[in-house]
């Protein structure tokens, strides 16, 4: 952001002391003169004139001493006086006005001069031509007149007529033209007066001076302008000063002067406006500036609604604010910039135009910033020919920034920053180096594909990267100031948040589809890297969503996917909800996971828990469990994926089924079935979980081994739980496949099939023609059929089918 100077010291001193120090000096020597030839006119005239003249004279020089030191000499070439009206006139006169030290400073010429006793009135009848010394001449050389010392620089020259001098009021007045010149300067003015009594100098009209420092014009133009001597304050009407390309004006503007001469205060009011030629105009109601005694500038005060416009190549600035104070340094340069009461500063970059349709690369078209707040404090440092740069920038009082960047090939990019103060640092003047928040932080963005990310905190620090240098073309030199070359705004490095962080994330909407559910985050501190567009959460961060919430050490989301990591002690807890996002082992209450670490693919909707080294994820509903090293969630097909290193038997499963008496009443306690595999499925919708390679399940009547085992549940049958009847799902089948082996005290069977049923405690085991199942105890030996079935409550054997289809019943005794 840019933020520069349009009025610079120089500007304002060089026009204060140049017009105060010489139009009013000439003006106040212009009417002493016209005093005091009123004052002294008729007494020093000869006698001895004609009949028509009372008295005449040809030549004459008359001086006045006083303490050793001439004051003045007159010198006229003819002196009359007329009989009919008494009125008096002289002719080329000259008058010399003598310093302290007795040497010649200022001179008076008139052609003409007509004098009224009567009346106390003298006019001059032609014209009149004044030079004095504006500044105190320098001691004279050897060998050099004193006369000569200085004149070049120090003389000021004026000329007019129609000069009228009241002896009674005291009033010196003129409706002529008045002109007057020094060695660089040069003013002039239509009408002035002067009145000896209040010491009250008025340039009525057409007021101008034109000047040149430093190389650069300076001109001064008003409408009006008035002199207060004993109160040494000037007074200018639509008052206009261009210097250097630079252009100020204002309604009317108060100059107060010390008594050595030098300004210290300046009051412009009514539609104050600074303009410079870099593009840059400042517009208020009212400007008060506080000059050093030098007449230095120290401070500016900008009052009555300022509004700032900055139109360069680079960007155009709209900036607004109730008041400014401007301080400014030694040097001198602007140094602080204080703009008070709903500030407003939008500053748009003028990019390079690109053709979406040609561009390689999807860089920025165009970039837009805007900062709000109560109050704006910004430090300045000099810069390249000490041109002001802002190097620090402070807003405070429900202070906002937003970014707004349109991209070539994709959406455009939304990022909105809030504090109770934002602290920035700036690179050249212009570039972002670091945003610091304090108070009630927010950060939100919206990034190109459609994703937003919004944080909360007590702090916030941002770090920006700064923009790569434009590559200057081959046989061209350095662009000119005025002129620089756009460059891109600085990007976004890292940001980091602290203190009650909450991070709320709110996935696109898909075509044609609702929006996802939003992702809430809370933790201690948030860290968000630009380039990996990854956001760390630390100091016991939480994920919630409208499902289920999960906790770890760490946690990492990334802004582009929605994906997260949680790494070390995670805990996950999903809440039974109506839909399609609903994984439950069978149990009722909230489903449960811990483990080492974990992975949320957010566009899946698929959460995957590890587990460690001898510390396997595990989750759990009620009384039902499954531990695995690796534990894949999937919420959108209600799905459950175990499973651990390839070749190794590493799920673990406890399920409750629901078993029934001798009575076929439902059992004071729901049967257990304890599951060990390679891998298992579990499907939600159809409830049903799958477990393959080397499983084992056990049951409180025996084992099952087999390649493959389906495990079915059923709504539970009441079963009491802490004096609460559970209605989730139990198991309520059990189908074996593949190389299946019961074992039961005292018996063993093996076979291709074996399917049980909790609620009757049957085991039903099948095999082929060529492979029909066994089984061989310690009472009857070994027994086979088409099927063989065991009753768990009575720990009887049916074996069915063969060639004769006999049916032998065994029992064997426990």
């Amino acid at each position: 952001m840019q933020w520069k100077s349009v009025v610079t010291p120089s500007r304002l001193r060089t026009w204060i002391l140049l017009f105060a120090g010489g139009l009013v000096a000439a003006i106040a020597i212009f009417f002493f003169y016209g005093r005091w030839q009123g004052r002294r006119f008729g007494h020093d005239v000869p006698d001895g004139l004609g009949s028509s003249i009372q008295q005449s004279t040809q030549g004459f020089t008359y001086s006045e001493s006083r303490g050793g030191h001439t004051i003045y000499t007159l010198h006229a070439s003819k002196a009359v006086q007329y009989k009919s009206d008494g009125h008096a006139e002289l002719q080329d006169v000259s008058i010399t006005l003598y310093g302290a030290q007795g040497t010649p400073a200022n001179r008076i010429y008139g052609h003409a001069f007509d004098w009224d006793p009567v009346h106390g009135i003298a006019r001059a009848t032609g014209e009149v031509q004044i030079d004095f010394q504006g500044t105190a001449a320098p001691a004279p050389q050897a060998g050099k007149a004193p006369e000569d010392e200085g004149e070049g620089k120090n003389t000021v020259h004026v000329k007019t007529s129609g000069l009228v001098f009241n002896k009674q009021t005291g009033l010196a007045s003129t409706t002529e033209k008045l002109e007057f010149r020094l060695a660089e300067a040069a003013g002039s003015a239509t009408g002035a007066s002067f009145d000896s009594q209040t010491g009250i100098m008025i340039l009525a009209a057409d007021v101008a001076f034109n000047s040149s420092v430093g190389g650069s014009p300076l001109a001064v133009r008003a409408h009006h302008a008035q002199f207060d001597r004993p109160n040494r304050v000037l007074y200018l009407l639509q008052d206009v000063t261009d210097y250097a390309d630079n252009h100020s004006s204002s309604d009317q503007a108060t100059v107060s002067f010390r008594a050595d001469g030098s300004a210290y205060q300046v009051l412009a009011q009514g539609n104050v406006i600074f303009t410079g030629d870099d593009g840059q105009k400042i517009n208020a109601r009212s400007a008060h500036i506080d000059l050093g005694p030098k007449s230095e500038l120290q401070q500016a005060i900008v009052q009555g609604g300022v509004l700032y416009v900055a139109d360069t190549p680079a960007r155009l600035i709209h900036g607004s604010a109730a008041e400014a104070t401007l301080l400014f340094g030694p040097q001198p340069t602007i140094r602080h910039a204080r703009l008070r009461t709903a500030v407003s500063v939008v500053e748009e970059e003028k990019l390079p135009q690109v053709n979406p349709a040609t561009a390689k690369q999807n860089v920025p078209e165009s970039t837009t910033r805007q900062m709000q707040a109560a109050q704006v404090d910004i430090d300045f440092a000099p810069g390249p020919e000490r041109t002001p740069q802002a190097q620090k920038i402070l807003a405070a009082g429900g202070a906002r920034l937003n970014v707004h960047t349109i991209y070539a090939k994709t959406q455009p990019e939304d990022t909105t920053v809030q504090g109770d103060q934002l602290f920035a640092t700036l690179t050249g003047g212009e570039v972002l180096s670091s945003l610091r928040g304090t108070g009630h932080t927010s950060l939100v963005s919206v990034s190109p594909s459609g994703v937003t990310q919004s944080s909360k905190g007590d702090n916030l620090l941002l770090t920006f990267a700064p923009p790569e240098p434009a590559k200057a073309e081959v046989g061209t030199r350095k662009a000119k100031a005025k002129n620089p070359t756009p460059q891109a705004p600085a990007q976004l490095q890292s940001a980091v948040q602290l203190g009650n962080v909450t991070v709320v994330q709110q996935g696109a909407a898909t075509a044609g589809g609702p929006a996802p559910a939003p992702t809430t985050a809370t933790a201690q501190r948030a860290a968000y890297d630009a380039a990996t567009q990854v956001m760390q959460l630390s100091g016991n961060p939480r994920i919630q969503d409208p499902t289920g919430e999960l906790s770890a050490a760490s946690i990492e989301m990334e802004r582009a996917t929605g994906n997260a990591n949680a790494t070390g002690g995670v805990k996950a807890t999903y809440r039974q909800a109506n839909g399609p996002h609903n994984v439950e082992l069978g149990g009722s209450g909230p489903v449960h996971v811990v483990a080492d670490h974990a992975h949320l693919d957010k566009p899946a909707d698929l959460t995957t828990f590890y587990g460690k080294d001898g510390e396997p994820a595990r989750m759990w509903q009620g009384s039902d469990s499954v531990a695995a090293p690796v534990l894949e969630l999937s919420r959108a097909h209600a799905t459950l994926s175990a499973h651990g290193p390839v070749g190794a038997t590493a799920v673990n499963a406890v399920f409750t089924g629901s078993r029934k008496d001798a009575t076929n009443k439902p059992a004071d306690q729901p049967s257990v079935v304890r599951l060990q595999s390679r891998t298992l499925l579990y499907s939600d919708n159809d409830h049903k979980a799958v477990f393959s390679g080397a499983v084992v399940a056990q049951t409180s009547s025996g084992q099952v081994h087999s390649n493959f085992m389906d495990v079915y549940f059923a709504p539970g049958g009441g079963a009491q739980t802490s004096g609460k009847t559970s209605q989730g799902y139990q198991v309520s089948r059990i189908v074996a496949r593949g190389a299946v082996e019961l074992q039961q005290p005292g018996r063993k069977g093996t076979g291709e099939e074996l399917t049980y049923t909790a609620a009757d405690g049957k085991f039903v085991l099948t095999g082929s023609s060529a492979t029909p199942p066994h089984i061989t105890d310690q009472v009857r030996g070994t027994v086979t059929g088409n099927a063989l079935i065991f009753n768990d409550r009575d720990d009887s054997v049916v074996v069915s089918g063969g060639d004769a289809k006999a049916v032998t019943q065994t029992r064997v005794a426990k």
